[in-house]
């Protein structure tokens, strides 16, 4: 599938255009949303933080207009908003 992620972490809201959704995101046995920081760091290193959800949100609108048809248009990935961004790349997954 293919989108324009935000990534929401404690430290603020990353931006890209990806084709791998299915390997940032997975399930635990007790269907708890994990994020893969081997590819969240893959996809999201070199991307801008911004502090804001908003400012994230108007970056996210300029990359969809190079990107007119996405499998999942703009979607904000916050299963990892307990860490920061070089904590989830750092251990793996936000669990």
């Amino acid at each position: 599938m293919d989108g324009i992620y935000v990534l929401e972490t404690k430290d603020g809201y990353r931006v890209t255009y990806s084709h791998r959704y299915e390997d940032l995101v997975s399930f635990d046995s007790n269907a708890k949303i994990l994020i893969d920081g081997k590819v969240a760091k893959q996809i999201f290193t070199g991307c801008f933080c911004y502090d804001k959800l908003e400012d994230a949100l108007a970056d996210a609108h300029v990359i969809a207009r190079n990107h007119t048809e996405t499998d999942d248009g703009i979607r904000i990935v916050s299963h990892a908003k307990d860490k920061t961004f070089n904590e989830l790349i750092k251990h793996g997954k936000n669990n």
